[in-house]
Formats: C-alpha cells, structure tokens, sequence
C-alpha cells in the first residue's frame, strides 16, 4: 500500500507525519504476520485491516502511563478471524 493511500485514509496533508505512518504500517503488517495473515493487499479486507490498525494507533498516540487499558477495535478482530480463515481454506 502506498503512503499516499494511508494519508488519504487518515486524512492527513504534508509530509511532517509521513515517517509515523510509514511505520505505522510496518507494524501493522508484522502484527498481522505475528497472528497468522498472509501478507496480501491485493485482497481488500488485509488493506482495510491494515488502514484500521494505522488508524487506530495513530489516533492513540498517548503515552502509556496515561493510557487506560483498550482492545482493539471488535472489528479489526472480526477482520482478522475472517483473513486467517479464509487463507486457510485456500492452502
């Protein structure tokens, strides 16, 4: 996915945020490897999974001291079931 495409989501303008996003997005894809998705954005729901783990840790920057403890969003978990099983009936 290209970065253009995050900001676009984020509805983020200039270049100051570009190095957060970007790895933002790295982190988003070693979190989906470490929970068993394939790496795939030619399929729509791993890039909208993807656009939401950005969002969301992008929007909540804070620091963990004064961070209650959150999930992450049910539908994001939802997203992530559906991929895992979904690229397990295909193998």
């Amino acid at each position: 996915m290209e970065l253009e495409e995050l900001k676009l989501f984020l509805r983020v303008d200039g270049t100051e945020e570009d190095a957060l996003i970007s790895s933002l997005q790295l982190a988003a894809e070693v979190y989906l490897a470490n929970a068993g998705v394939v790496k795939d954005y030619a399929n729509d729901l791993y890039t909208l999974v993807v656009r939401l783990l950005v969002t969301h840790w992008y929007e909540n920057r804070e620091t963990f001291i004064n961070m209650k403890s959150t999930k992450i969003d049910f539908s994001i978990e939802t997203i992530l079931c559906s991929l895992k099983y979904s690229q397990v009936a295909t193998v």
